[in-house]
């Protein structure tokens, strides 16, 4: 029993503890939105909307101005009045057991409370804007009323700087300050929304407006200063050149001057009409044209001296070519009666003579053209410069033709020196070969010896031709001078080889008798030495069986031969 009541106590202190809490937090939550309210009523919303009365607006700034006042006694006479009704039932609710209910009216509270931020907050705001607008739109009134009375002065002050742009000037001018009378007369009735339209549209123009007061000036200066002078210097240089019978590319420079000068006039028309774009296009053009026209006159005046100086220069060239390739002509004739002439040498000398006549022909043309006062000094001056390069490399051609056949007579007599050295040469080697004595040759020897004879007898009847080719027997030369050498070595074999191989013998004698494998190495070594003529044979034979009789004398024997060879040299 005791502890059913101690549970029961238990209870209803947690249920009194819950109340009490809830109770608690209700009440905090209360003060805290009853603190919003207070604090939405503090910032004074009914002074700023009946300073917003004093702004005399008009049209849609006075239907928003006239919504968010509304809005705002709504929130005033209704909103509120409900909140404090809910604070003061909530306040007695929480005294109460009523939980359920009392939730609901704080929630209720809580969004009544929202309800009335949201909307003064977006009042707020919509004041501000509209002071904000009408402060901008006073403040774009006192600007742009200056702005067109500096325009005014300065169109009035400098008019002549605009020439006949003046009257579009103005005109759009008036009209801007029209639009400007009906700007600042929305402004005064406080209709800030069709005043903002009119504002974007006037800032737009207007400054369109000072960008064309700032490009007519100089545009006008050109058009109605600098090209005509430049165009008045051009016609008086273009007169004054003719008269000096200066020819030109442009073969109207008159007519193009008077072209430039109406594009000028009509370019000036649009001027008048502020077709900005179109004048600037039309100035760079002129511009262009001027420039070219310059270009064109200043380029015949700067060839003139040079052609003057230049055509004498080139006449001397082309007569210096012509005489060499003439005498270049006659020697390659005379050279080709006793030669061979192998490289087209008289054909490419040949070819050399028609270039220089076509160079020739053009500078008589050009002469006869600044005779007749027809010249067109740049283009004389281009096509001689090409000219003077062609008689250049002409002359190198003509150059390495005459080098090429230059030594032909001194190249036949060296040839014909060496061919003689030839013939001294190989008698030599036939008369060494006839004092060794031997008992014949090898038929390979002999056969190379022949050939080798061949060659100079055939190099000495072609080199005795009435015409010779030296090309051909200068590679003949070369042959026979490498076959000799050939030759020489053969023959210096044979020497050697037959003459060790006596002495190898004669050595051998004395271990004939007690050595039968000498005795019968020297019969066939004999054999090879008299019967075949194979010296080298014959020699390794006898050499190999004396190596094993008695080392080293070969060697000995061999090296005693040569040394007498050399004190014999």
């Amino acid at each position: 029993m005791l502890q059913v009541l101690i549970g029961i106590v238990v209870i209803a202190l947690v249920v009194a503890g819950g109340l009490y809490l809830f109770q608690r937090r209700a009440i905090n939550r209360v003060n805290e939105l009853q603190a919003q309210k207070q604090a939405l009523v503090a910032k004074h919303i009914e002074g700023k909307i009946s300073d917003g009365d004093q702004l005399s607006l008009t049209g849609d700034s006075l239907e928003q101005f006239e919504k968010l006042k509304h809005d705002f006694e709504q929130v005033q006479q209704q909103l509120f009045p409900k909140i404090d009704a809910l604070i003061e039932a909530i306040r007695s609710d929480a005294r109460g057991i009523n939980f359920i209910l009392t939730n609901q009216k704080l929630a209720e509270l809580t969004d009544l409370v929202q309800q009335a931020t949201d909307q003064i907050h977006t009042d707020q705001q919509s004041l501000q804007e509209l002071q904000k607008i009408d402060q901008t739109h006073r403040h774009a009134v006192s600007e742009l009323e200056k702005k067109y009375q500096q325009i005014r002065k300065k169109l009035l002050s400098e008019n002549f700087r605009f020439g006949n742009s003046i009257d579009q000037l103005e005109d759009r001018l008036s009209k801007l300050e029209d639009a400007f009378d009906q700007f600042s007369q929305l402004t005064i009735e406080g209709d800030h929304s069709n005043a903002h339209d009119v504002l974007l549209e006037l800032r737009a123009q207007t400054s369109e407006l000072d960008k064309i007061i700032a490009a007519v000036p100089d545009l006008y200066q050109k058009l109605d200063l600098t090209y005509p002078e430049q165009l008045k210097e051009l016609a008086r240089g273009y007169q004054k050149l003719a008269q000096q019978d200066y020819q030109f590319v442009d073969a109207d420079i008159a007519m193009e001057i008077d072209n430039i000068n109406k594009q000028r006039k009509e370019t000036l028309g649009k001027l008048a009409q502020l077709e900005i774009d179109a004048v600037q296009k039309a100035n760079t053009s002129i511009e262009r044209q001027v420039d070219h026209l310059y270009d064109v006159m200043q380029k015949e005046i700067d060839a003139r001296p040079e052609v003057t100086k230049l055509m004498p220069e080139i006449s001397k060239f082309i007569i210096h070519a012509q005489n060499q390739n003439h005498e270049l002509l006659i020697e390659l004739d005379r050279l080709s009666q006793n030669y061979t002439l192998d490289h087209a040498e008289l054909e490419t000398t040949r070819g050399l003579g028609e270039q220089i006549k076509a160079i020739e022909k053009d500078y008589q043309d050009d002469m006869s053209a600044i005779h007749k006062h027809t010249a067109i000094d740049s283009q004389i001056l281009e096509r001689q410069k090409a000219a003077n390069e062609k008689l250049v490399q002409i002359e190198l051609q003509q150059t390495e033709v005459n080098d090429s056949v230059a030594g032909l007579q001194e190249d036949e007599q060296k040839a014909k020196e060496t061919l003689a050295h030839f013939a001294t040469e190989i008698h030599a080697i036939k008369r060494q070969v006839e004092l060794l004595n031997l008992p014949g040759l090898p038929k390979e020897y002999l056969d190379y010896f022949f050939v080798v004879s061949d060659e100079i007898t055939k190099l000495d009847e072609d080199i005795n031709r009435i015409k010779i080719n030296m090309e051909e027997i200068t590679k003949q030369l070369l042959i026979v001078q490498a076959d000799l050498e050939t030759l020489q070595e053969k023959t210096d074999d044979i020497r050697d080889s037959s003459q060790l191989t006596e002495r190898l013998l004669q050595y051998a004698n004395r271990f004939r008798e007690n050595h039968p494998d000498v005795d019968e190495a020297a019969q066939k070594s004999q054999q090879l030495f008299d019967q075949d003529f194979d010296y080298s044979a014959s020699l390794e034979t006898i050499a190999t069986v004396l190596d094993k009789v008695e080392p080293g004398s070969y060697k000995r024997l061999e090296s005693s031969y040569y040394d007498s060879i050399e004190q014999n040299k």
